[in-house]
């Protein structure tokens, strides 16, 4: 009897058995995988039309760069940057390392290592994934390798630098203040401390005091001619070398901070600010705009034309073109000084929980953050052109061409 019931038994787990072999069977037929390649090459290929596409907004950026991350497989990317004081200056993010020397909070492992190219050996050109720019005409003449890329980075203005921007086509990948540029980065510092900042308060406000600051240094034929017209209708306290009339230490408890600091100390001090670039190209916004923001004050904006799409909020800023002239300007500031009711309004947007997706975009890709994005910029490129530790698939360009052929 006990044999008959494990017969029986035996014949259901053997009846199990194959239906699992069959399920599994029809299983790797179906999806293609086998036990030893749990992917195959062709499920990374619909990723390349979307890695070659440029993003547009914020969505698109940061599912480009999850992609990239997810593909890159944690290969290093190395980066020698050619050294420069404006990239080096006190005003600039301090960079962070990992113990293995790649970037601290960047999910590509990206080492950025400043180095003069003239004191690298051939060998050493050779394991550089890209040479990195800063503000400078010309790369070297010729690649240590084919797939070396080259970039050129300059937040300048195009008018005024147009030797920084790649006219030439000499450089893969551009590094500007430009949203068309391959990473725009913007100027934009310590956004999370935003929300905190309180505004400047009207009541502290000296009745001798000047309501408008300004800190420039370059001359421009509008800043040498239009500030001396509203000077004339009310007072302003400038700082730097166009129409300096204020010493710096007028402010004590500004004075041992470092640049950087020490300018957004004396903005704080007073309610408005006069942010005018150098030029007015799209996309053009400067320090002059953004850390008027961390400083409690309002920027009186004269720069790009595009820049009320990605402000904080559109009253956020004023404009200086929403004005028929310089009287009408100073009228409304004067009114703002005595009504601060009014004045706030222009601060309200630091409790809003939202922000517009131009800003987020430009916050997403700030300076802060530009060396780490430059780091994915290199990997997804390599990853398009199937060079690295990953499996292998056809390249964007191997699958236009095949395109073609089947035509």
């Amino acid at each position: 009897m006990w044999s008959a019931i494990n017969f029986k038994n035996n014949n259901r787990w053997i009846l199990y058995i194959s239906i699992c072999i069959l399920f599994l069977f029809i299983c790797t037929s179906l999806f293609n995988i086998t036990l030893d390649d749990t992917i195959k090459p062709n499920y990374l290929v619909p990723f390349a039309d979307e890695l070659s596409t440029k993003p547009t907004n914020l969505e698109e950026w940061k599912r480009m760069h999850y992609l990239v991350n997810f593909l890159n497989n944690e290969q290093n990317v190395l980066i020698y940057v050619t050294p420069k004081d404006s990239y080096k200056s006190d005003d600039s993010t301090k960079l962070k390392y990992k113990f293995d020397k790649t970037l601290a909070k960047c999910e590509v492992p990206c080492i950025w290592n400043e180095i003069r190219i003239e004191d690298l050996t051939s060998e050493e050109l050779k394991t550089a994934d890209a040479i990195f720019y800063v503000n400078q005409p010309a790369p070297l003449k010729s690649k240590a390798w084919k797939g070396q890329k080259f970039i050129q980075y300059t937040l300048e203005s195009a008018t005024y630098y147009p030797q920084y921007h790649d006219k030439n086509k000499l450089f893969d990948i551009h590094v500007t203040f430009d949203e068309d540029s391959d990473v725009p980065t913007s100027f934009i510092r310590d956004p999370e401390k935003w929300r905190t900042k309180q505004p400047f308060d009207m009541g502290k406000l000296p009745s001798s005091s000047p309501p408008i600051s300004l800190i420039a240094s370059q001359w421009t034929d509008f800043r040498k001619s239009w500030i001396p017209t509203l000077k004339e209708h009310i007072p302003i306290a400038s700082f730097g070398s166009v129409h300096w009339n204020t010493n710096w230490d007028i402010h004590p408890e500004c004075a041992d901070l470092n640049p950087y600091e020490i300018k957004n100390c004396i903005i704080s001090k007073y309610p408005f600010h006069l942010s005018i670039e150098l030029s007015q190209e799209k996309d053009y916004s400067t320090e002059k705009l953004w850390d008027v923001f961390n400083s409690g004050s309002v920027p009186i904006i004269w720069g790009a034309p595009n820049s009320r799409s990605y402000l904080p909020h559109p009253k956020s800023a004023i404009f200086i073109d929403d004005f028929p002239d310089v009287r009408a300007l100073a009228d409304h500031l004067k009114y703002l000084i005595e009504n601060n009711t009014a004045y706030l309004e222009y601060h309200q947007w630091r409790t809003m929980k939202e922000w517009s997706e131009g800003f987020e975009r430009k916050v997403y890709m700030n300076i802060e953050n530009m060396e780490c994005n430059v780091c994915k910029e290199v990997a997804r490129l390599r990853i398009l052109e199937g060079r690295g530790n990953l499996p292998q698939f056809p390249t964007v360009l191997e699958n236009v061409e095949n395109d073609d052929n089947n035509l």
